[in-house]
């Protein structure tokens, strides 16, 4: 395998509902299955039956994952749960996204043919309402045969950072992942991308021009208060990275010296 794909979860994956469905469909149907999934799981109450079913789904998704447990506290914390995933990856690069994402069905092909040994990749993602979420669900909008059809969402700017990062698996150690420090989710992945240019590597961006691969699918918030606290305490990491290194005592659930 060229290619990890890890997804941080808690609570969220759910075969039973249509963003999972979706998500995993949009991986099922890439034009170059050279990759794995790897599924970081944060202690959800159905983990038990989302491994089952993960094991149970040969058929009708036939890609290579796995899913991984690293129990976390009561908050969500997207950084430590990505860095587990790393840390059980098996490929030369590593990517990292969200369990709520559509992707077009030549965003693999595009991510190998352009990473190599010092590159630092981010894409641009569109963010879907509801009411296009609706179409793709019901068919019609079809991201498989007619992706343009599709781009029709607000698409994140570049100054959040993006709906993916990837490189190296060395790349990743070398950067000791992403900041465990930032809890549920928030400039976690800015950080990141702010300290990849500290570390002398080659950032690039996919999803530019109207070509856009990666779409979140519009759902509710499970706890906007919370959300909103986390993100203003990450920022303060956000905006005081002195180091491409951030984790000095380990990272991905793994004590080192």
């Amino acid at each position: 395998m060229k290619l990890t794909i890890v997804a941080s979860n808690r609570d969220r994956l759910d075969l039973g509902s249509k963003i999972t469905r979706w998500f995993l469909k949009s991986l099922a149907w890439q034009d170059c299955k050279d990759f794995e999934l790897v599924i970081a799981d944060g202690g959800s109450k159905n983990y038990e039956e989302i491994r089952f079913d993960f094991e149970d789904l040969i058929s009708t998704f036939p890609i290579n994952r796995r899913i991984v447990q690293h129990k976390i506290g009561e908050l969500f914390e997207r950084a430590k749960l990505n860095n587990v995933g790393i840390r059980n990856a098996s490929s030369q690069y590593v990517l990292c996204t969200d369990v709520d994402m559509i992707f077009g069905p030549n965003l693999v092909s595009t991510v190998l043919k352009i990473m190599d040994a010092n590159t630092f990749l981010e894409s641009r993602t569109m963010y879907l309402n509801s009411a296009q979420v609706d179409m793709i669900y019901s068919g019609k909008l079809d991201p498989l045969n007619d992706i343009n059809a599709c781009r029709i969402g607000r698409t994140k700017k570049r100054t959040t950072a993006g709906g993916l990062q990837c490189t190296s698996i060395e790349n990743w150690g070398k950067l000791t992942g992403y900041n465990e420090n930032m809890v549920g989710w928030g400039s976690e992945d800015y950080e990141l991308l702010t300290r990849a240019g500290m570390a002398g590597l080659k950032v690039k961006w996919i999803g530019e021009a109207g070509d856009v691969m990666v779409f979140h699918q519009s759902h509710p918030k499970l706890d906007i208060k919370k959300d909103l606290e986390c993100q203003e305490k990450n920022k303060k990491y956000l905006y005081n990275v002195k180091d491409y290194k951030a984790n000095t005592k380990g990272w991905g659930g793994i004590n080192e010296p």
